[in-house]
This record gives C-alpha cells, structure tokens and sequence, in this order.
C-alpha cells in the first residue's frame, strides 16, 4: 500500500507541478491585447479655431454676429456660445436659411456636428454665433471674448476681433 501511496502522491505532485509551469509561461496574446486597448483610447478633444471675425455693427442695431471657421481632432458638436452680458444680453448658435418667398431667415440651432479633420465654418449666409440685445455697438477695431461649448471638448475661448469685412 506505501508504493501505491507514494506513486499517487509522486503523479499527483507532477500534474501540480506541470500545470504551475504552464500558468508561468509566455502569454503573447495578453501582451498583445493590451498593447491594442492602449492604442484605440480615444484621443483628448483638440479644438482649434481660426479666421475669427464679428462684423462692425450699425449704431441703430442691437444684434451681431460672429464669424470663425472650427477644426477638431475628434467628432465633436457645437452646442452653445456665450458672452459676457457686458456684451450682449444673449448669444446663440444660428443658422441662416430661406424662408418664404425667397427671404431669408435665422433660426436658432441646437448644435452643429464637427467632423474630426473637416473644417466647420460659421460665416454669413450660414451657422454663426448671434449676438442679440448688444449693450452698445460692435465697434471696429475692438475685441469680445467668444465661448464655444462643445459636447466633448468643453467650453474654448475665442478672442473675436471687431472688423469691417471677413479677414
């Protein structure tokens, strides 16, 4: 009985220790699945903005516009603006469309889709950011601070300048 004792003790101990080698053993694949989760993490949102530009506003308007071309690195939305209530009472992301009988109309937008890599522009005749109730004039050669909220990126400041034609 010690002999088939010890010879099932021996085989039981060699299957322990077989099995422990093999859990010690290289595992490419792990080392590779890692490797592809690290390089699928979504990139940070990267905004940046160029051309930017509100027109000079008449002495007898309360409204404004503001004008920019938006680029992203990722897909992202646009989904606000504002400025500081020394500005304007109210600021909105509009789109110009036609309304009846050849006229043409603004209306407000809940956001604008920001394709990574394409260009978005905000500019007359399209998406612009409206300034509506301005406190006084947009007057040429001043600057307003912009906030685009976006979904992703969050809000971006812009410095707009104030001038008599797009640059």
């Amino acid at each position: 009985m010690k002999k088939t004792t010890k010879a099932i003790v021996v085989s039981a101990l060699s299957i322990v220790s077989i099995s422990g080698l093999a859990a010690c053993g290289s595992d490419t694949e792990s080392a590779d699945t890692t490797v592809a989760a690290n390089s699928t993490a979504p990139a940070t949102p990267e905004i940046t903005v160029t051309g930017q530009w509100a027109r000079q506003s008449p002495m007898a308007t309360d409204m404004g516009a503001a004008y920019m071309t938006i680029n992203s690195n990722v897909d992202d939305e646009l989904v606000g603006a504002m400025v500081d209530t020394s500005v304007a009472e109210m600021t909105q992301v509009h789109e110009t469309i036609m309304g009846e009988g050849d006229s043409m109309k603004m209306q407000e937008v809940k956001k604008i889709d920001v394709i990574a890599g394409t260009p978005t522009e905000l500019k007359a005749g399209g998406y612009h950011v409206m300034l509506m109730k301005l406190v006084k004039p947009l007057e040429l050669g001043t600057e307003i601070s912009v906030t685009l909220k976006f979904a992703k990126a969050g809000d971006v400041v812009v410095t707009v300048p104030i001038l008599e034609e797009a640059p």
